[in-house]
């Protein structure tokens, strides 16, 4: 006779029943805030591209055999990401020990962040060693994540870590992909217990994780400042900590706005470049995707354009090339969001905008 029905893996299955709940919810959400068809698509892509990645963080990830993943894509470039650099992740948890061993390359900055913070817990940032902090031997370099300072520390660098760590994140910046060497890394877990089938239990808690950080990444454009959607055409200076700690690192400073234009019209930007090694521009959509950069000019390094004679830097953002300053391509979008992000210095600097018709 054939089996009508089961009782097995009862909280996967609820849990899987949350995540098709969780779809449906941002698939309402994004129908509800697009407003045009353009924006839709692009809403309903997002959502696809955020189900692919927190499928890779949440039921593909082992804490025990971690590795790491570049959560961006050329074509998957979601979060709010600078489109030029790296963000590379690899899950853990706090009662283990890792060893993190690679080259630091040549490129404009590199971070390591660790996020805490499990289960329906907001994640937090539990520790931060940059660049300037890593110690380099002939340019490798040796780290060593856990809870209590191993004795055999050797010459490796010890960065602690919460009973309830989560993740380890890699940020890398660069500032001329042409010139510069990107970072090379690779991550053990040195007291991983043997490979186990996984249980009803762990598997529930994996699909409940991926439909929260759905909800989390399909939602920034309501979360993440959103009264600049009803204040288009203007910058405003944001503290790491307004973006979401855990998003974030303390030795980045940003200005964010939107930009609403018609398709006759550009956003002039104009400033005097921090005094810093490294700051870029970048366009995203109203759902926080960069606009296709691998294909359009949305965004530009400090290394990619040269100020004005008088030194200031004029960027005009627009559906057209009307001569205005550095054209970031919106790709005929009616919205969508700017971000400046700059490296170093605490300081804001002053950013007139000014829309033009052409």
């Amino acid at each position: 006779m054939e089996k009508i029905g089961n009782d097995w893996a009862p909280k996967t299955l609820e849990a899987w029943r949350f995540v098709q709940q969780m779809l449906a919810d941002v698939t309402q959400m994004v129908s509800d805030d697009a407003v045009d068809e353009r924006e839709l698509l692009d809403g309903l892509r997002v959502i696809a591209k955020v189900t692919g990645l927190c499928t890779e963080l949440s039921v593909q990830a082992d804490t025990q055999r971690p590795y790491f993943f570049d959560m961006c894509s050329d074509t998957r470039m979601i979060g709010g990401p600078n489109p030029d650099g790296r963000y590379l992740l690899a899950m853990i948890r706090g009662d283990r020990t890792y060893r993190v061993t690679g080259t630091r390359g040549s490129t404009a900055y590199l971070g390591f962040q660790v996020l805490a913070g499990t289960g329906l817990t907001p994640r937090r940032m539990a520790a931060y060693l940059s660049d300037t902090d890593l110690k380099l031997d002939s340019g490798s370099f040796t780290i060593v994540f856990a809870a209590t300072e191993p004795a055999d520390l050797g010459d490796a660098q010890w960065v602690p870590i919460p009973a309830d760590a989560s993740s380890i994140v890699v940020r890398e910046y660069i500032g001329d992909a042409a010139t510069e060497e990107p970072a090379t890394m690779h991550i053990d877990c040195i007291d991983a217990a043997p490979l186990q089938p996984i249980s009803d239990a762990e598997a529930a808690e994996q699909f409940t994780a991926m439909a929260w950080t759905i909800v989390k990444l399909a939602t920034l454009h309501r979360t993440v400042k959103p009264e600049l959607m009803t204040r288009p055409n203007e910058l405003l200076t944001a503290e790491a900590a307004e973006l979401g700690s855990a998003d974030t690192t303390p030795d980045n400073l940003y200005m964010i706005g939107t930009f609403a234009l018609e398709p006759d019209e550009s956003l002039v930007l104009e400033f005097r470049p921090p005094d810093t090694r490294y700051w870029n521009i970048t366009l995203e959509s109203i759902w926080h995707e960069c606009l296709e950069p691998r294909h359009r000019h949305s965004s530009v390094t400090n290394k990619g354009l040269q100020p004005d004679a008088d030194g200031t830097t004029r960027i005009a953002i627009g559906a057209n090339d009307f001569g205005r300053g550095h054209w970031l391509d919106t790709g005929g979008r009616r919205r969508g969001f700017v971000v400046l992000r700059w490296l170093d210095n605490p300081e804001p600097f002053a950013v007139r905008t000014t829309v033009v018709t052409a």
